[in-house]
């Protein structure tokens, strides 16, 4: 099991930054715990983070500026007081860790020392994106390395029973359902052990379409409101201007209507003619609805992988024409974490997929906590992630001066689109031509774990660790299956074998 050395959470969210110590929530926000996830220039062309961003015009800010990293930009064009420049966005995003740790220190909570400080990332991103993470951590001043980093659902899973008392011994599954500003994350939890102690991640899915799709969707609802009530944005005299106010008026709309039926969204009368709308939660719910349709298909793909990483006999096939009553009848609780989880149409829609006994709970009060709470508790809890193996599997010959990275760490083993294709052949593969290898010669396996725990697989009944293999490019095949099971064909033979941890899972779970 991971370390249990009193750790620090940081959730650095692409709506906003929380920080958490195991006793719970650090303030660092200036009217509310979390700091806003803003950074721009202000006029004196000085970089500005947090509140102090929100007063400076959209053009000189960045808003959800972790999408930065999910989108993989290096630069984002930004307006300064020496014009417009293509600002690196590594630095802007240093700027922001670096706020978050100021903040936290000032708060009695020091992230530079002793402790270990765990941040999250969304469950879709690979490992290149995760080392990014690490590296502009570290450049923040930040202890953190690859082992550090914790799928957000799984946080707020850990978050989810930590704050709870087990009822029973017996193996729960847990879906986690964290919609978020930027992302919407599904996991699929195993949980097990003394005290529901060990959390096997049986699979994460993400997708970039959350609170921000959301805002766009009710701000494009906002005007036929408004053009029922007379106003045509297009005819205004800044209809730019008046579109960009009108999405900080549907932010605030969705923020409202979490806990009212309606809101009355106050305008500008200067520039728009009236001084406000009325706007319902049934509107909401319906401009919301065909981003709830798709994400009620990713929780659909995510069971699908998480039968498939049990599968011991059975058929690929048959997991993947299983119906959503099938695929959902098994789930003991989903979990609901993240802002847009505070919108009562998500637990709406989570009841309505899943059968009548399984339960639909809040991660903790408020959800936006839980990454960061769970984050600073992850350290009590054992997690295997059998989706996004947090392992390297290399490939070296010639004492080591040649080497090829047979499979990246957090590399999906199965793609969702690979789930919505179908197929009886489901795998994460890698050939010799994609390699580059040799005709010829010899080289050896190596197993390389980023999560702090050792990894014990093996090939033909001997460990995968230094495992002999006859080079050949038109030969070389390497396969994970999502069920842990191994198969590499060299120039000499095929060889089967399995990843031990995930096997001694499924055992216990016949």
């Amino acid at each position: 099991m991971s370390s249990v050395r009193p750790a620090i959470g940081l959730d650095f969210g692409t709506s906003t930054t929380l920080v958490a110590s195991p006793s719970g929530v650090v303030p660092i926000g200036e009217v509310s715990a979390w700091m806003p996830s803003l950074v721009g220039y202000d006029d004196e062309g000085q970089v500005v983070v947090g509140e102090l961003a929100q007063d400076v015009p959209d053009e000189q800010m960045v808003r959800s500026i972790k999408r930065l990293i999910t989108d993989g930009r290096s630069v984002v064009r930004l307006q300064t007081p020496t014009g417009l420049r293509d600002v690196p966005a590594d630095d802007l995003i240093v700027k922001m860790l670096q706020e978050a740790a100021t903040r936290s220190a000032a708060s009695g909570q020091d992230m530079t020392g002793p402790h270990p400080v765990r941040l999250g990332c969304p469950a879709m991103w690979d490992g290149k994106q995760r080392r990014r993470l690490v590296e502009l951590a570290r450049r923040a001043g930040l202890p953190v390395t690859l082992a550090n980093i914790v799928d957000e659902p799984v946080a707020a899973g850990i978050a989810w029973l930590a704050g709870r008392k087990p009822d029973s011994s017996a193996p729960m599954r847990v879906v986690v359902f964290d919609m978020g500003g930027g992302t919407l994350d599904i996991a699929v939890l195993d949980v097990r052990g003394s005290q529901h102690r060990d959390v096997s991640v049986l699979a994460a899915i993400g997708v970039a379409e959350a609170g921000d799709t959301l805002d766009d969707a009710i701000t494009e609802d906002m005007e036929y409101v408004l053009a029922a009530a007379g106003v045509d944005i297009d005819s205004l005299e800044r209809p730019r201007r008046a579109r960009a106010r009108l999405a900080y008026a549907a932010r605030a709309a969705k923020i409202g209507l979490s806990t009212e039926t309606e809101v009355d969204v106050k305008l500008s009368r200067r520039e728009f003619g009236i001084s406000s709308v009325v706007y319902r939660r049934s509107y909401l719910d319906q401009a919301f609805a065909p981003q709830m349709d798709r994400a009620e298909q990713y929780v659909a793909a995510a069971l699908r992988a998480a039968h498939l990483a049990e599968m011991v006999s059975g058929s690929v096939t048959d997991i993947l024409r299983m119906e959503t009553d099938e695929l959902t009848e098994k789930v003991d609780v989903v979990v609901l974490s993240g802002g847009m989880s505070q919108i009562p149409y998500v637990a709406q829609r989570m009841a309505e997929l899943f059968p009548a006994w399984t339960r639909v709970e809040m991660a903790c009060e408020p959800s936006d906590n839980a990454v960061a709470l769970g984050l600073a508790k992850a350290g009590h809890y054992g997690r295997i992630n059998m989706y996004r193996p947090a392992f390297d599997i290399l490939l070296e010959w010639d004492s080591k001066r040649e080497t090829r990275k047979i499979y990246e760490a957090y590399t999906p083993l199965i793609e969702g689109r690979q789930i919505a294709r179908g197929g009886s052949d489901l795998r994460f593969v890698r050939t010799g031509q994609e390699l580059s290898l040799p005709d010829g010669g010899s080289g050896k396996l190596r197993l390389v774990s980023h999560s702090g725990e050792k990894v014990r697989a093996s090939l033909a009944g001997t460990s995968l660790e230094g495992f002999r293999v006859a080079l050949s490019e038109q030969k070389f095949e390497f396969s994970i299956y999502p069920n842990g099971r191994l198969r590499l064909t060299d120039a000499d033979a095929t060889y089967d074998g399995h990843i031990e941890d995930w096997h001694a899972l499924q055992d216990t779970a016949q």
